[in-house]
């Protein structure tokens, strides 16, 4: 009788057979994104079995403990409500129909309590903290959020189906409702994508390719599972990845008439500008050699300049050495996906 092996067997035994066996390990075990990160921070090996890192989820597991800065200060998730109770905190001021901390004020319907949606600016405060490291850039501006009733309301506000998270239009965003991203799993997600977006736009005169800028917010934000669980459905037509060129053009040409259309080319021109990304960082310098690209594109340094400088070619040449349709995917196309909100 024959017996059909699946190929991601086959591919895990031929990497153990090559150097060991990887004992099954969640993508949140994996190696974080630090400033001071070794890289790559995981081996192929490693990635066949758990995924593409992603740490955005253990904050709503049990064991969970509020983070603390080097002056003692409280932050991210449980800092500023705990067990649904006010946690008082200096700069935290709340209104009916508006929270606001740091560089952040949050709107929304005045018949949410206050731990409602302070978890909300928790996370915003995270991400603040922690991309501003990441990429070695700051915004110095206020952003106002505004959070929409109801999921209807934020496609009618923002043109947007629920595959685009928010709408950024300067120092205002439209988010979808936090609480349909909590339910989604994609609150973390979402907040550093924000950060890391509008970090961007606020700091570089300049328009970075829209594969390099979407690709450096989805891996800014580890967003690569979650992209990678939305490849499944389109994998039966052939294949997912897109080149430069065309990734470029779908994310500029904003929001297709097609709903369908939408939300196939968006999440695949995403997931490919990760993967370029990804590549850049952990196998292409490391986050040195991206802050010290952004930090001359910040000062004003043409941008191929700043990557001939950087990266030995222009952007033109980069976006070529880094195309997905030619270097394809670092992790099995049929792997068995961990589900990454699950705690291990």
């Amino acid at each position: 009788m024959n017996v059909r092996v699946p190929a991601v067997l086959i591919f895990i035994l031929a990497i153990m057979a090559a150097g060991g066996a990887v004992a099954q390990i969640h993508c949140s075990e994996l190696p974080p994104l630090t400033p001071d990160s070794t890289f790559p921070r995981c081996s192929s090996r490693e990635l066949a079995v758990a995924g593409f890192p992603d740490h955005m989820h253990a904050y709503g597991w049990s064991g969970w403990e509020v983070m603390t800065d080097s002056e003692g200060r409280a932050y991210g998730p449980g800092s500023m409500c705990q067990q649904r109770e006010l946690v008082p905190r200096e700069g935290l001021i709340v209104e009916p129909d508006q929270k606001s901390y740091g560089q952040f004020v949050l709107r929304h319907n005045p018949g949410y309590k206050d731990c409602d949606m302070i978890p909300f600016l928790e996370l915003m405060d995270w991400a603040n903290r922690d991309v501003t490291g990441l990429l070695g850039l700051a915004a110095t501006d206020t952003l106002t959020i505004l959070n929409p009733d109801n999921t209807q309301q934020y496609t009618e506000q923002t043109g947007h189906g629920v595959w685009r998270l928010y709408a950024l239009d300067g120092d205002k965003c439209t988010i979808q409702p936090y609480p349909v991203l909590m339910a989604r799993t994609l609150d973390g997600h979402a907040a550093f994508m924000l950060v890391a977006d509008w970090i961007l736009r606020e700091t570089i005169e300049a328009d970075l390719p829209p594969w390099l800028h979407q690709g450096i917010v989805e891996y800014i934000s580890e967003d690569g599972m979650h992209l990678l669980s939305y490849m499944g459905e389109f994998r039966v037509k052939g294949s997912i990845l897109l080149a430069p060129p065309l990734i470029d053009a779908l994310l500029a040409r904003g929001i297709d008439p097609s709903r369908d259309q939408d939300r196939e080319m968006f999440r695949r021109a995403s997931y490919s500008a990760f993967l370029m990304v990804w590549q850049l960082v952990e196998n292409e310098g490391g986050l040195t050699a991206l802050r010290e690209f952004l930090d001359m594109a910040a000062a004003g340094t043409d941008l191929d300049q700043a990557s001939l400088q950087v990266y030995g070619m222009d952007l033109g040449q980069l976006a070529g050495f880094l195309d997905p349709v030619k270097s394809g995917e670092p992790l099995p196309k049929d792997m068995d996906r961990p589900r990454p909100g699950n705690q291990p």
